[in-house]
């Protein structure tokens, strides 16, 4: 046996636990310069967010609204319906990570419009058995069969995480046979 090997396993122990200590450190947020200290001229939290926050619906811009191009209330249609919608006051944007300013929509058939925050179900086949269409590509048309009837649509708006935010549309239309 080397007298070299027990050095060598020494020195790996000591820098091992002086990164350790320094890990511990910052885990305790000494010297962190992005930690909120209003000496330090870092004004996050006055600004309302921290980089590392997470974005929430109350974030998204209070004009977001989705509308309805296609059909419009009380139109007869065949199936499949066809379906194109429109959004203001944000992107479309395929579901994931929240982004401030980005959104995805959600087409409810015989369902209630979601209150602001509630998550919607799916995106699965038995979503859409219920009646929740998830558009999550970001798409902004598309089709939908429905037997013949009528039915009550609510187009929505939601952020990556599927929760509901902004200016819902809501119509009534009537499939034919």
């Amino acid at each position: 046996m080397s007298t070299e090997e027990p050095t060598y396993t020494r020195r790996t122990f000591g820098m091992l636990a002086m990164v350790g200590a320094v890990g511990v450190s910052g885990c305790l947020g000494e010297d962190d310069p992005d930690e909120d200290d209003p000496e330090d001229g870092n004004d996050d939290v006055e600004n309302g967010a921290e980089d590392d926050e997470e974005v929430t619906v109350a974030d998204q811009p209070d004009d977001a609204a989705a509308m309805f191009v296609t059909p419009e209330d009380g139109d007869t249609v065949e199936s499949p319906v066809e379906i194109e919608a429109e959004v203001e006051g944000v992107e479309l944007a395929p579901a994931g990570e929240a982004v401030e300013g980005e959104g995805h929509l959600h087409v409810l058939v015989d369902q209630d419009c979601f209150e602001e925050g509630e998550t919607f179900p799916g995106p699965s086949d038995e979503a859409e058995e219920d009646g929740f269409y998830h558009w999550g590509d970001g798409q902004s048309e598309g089709e939908i069969d429905l037997e013949p009837g009528e039915y009550d649509l609510c187009l929505q708006l939601a952020d990556g995480p599927h929760r509901a935010f902004g200016e819902t549309d809501e119509i009534s239309i009537t499939v034919e046979e």
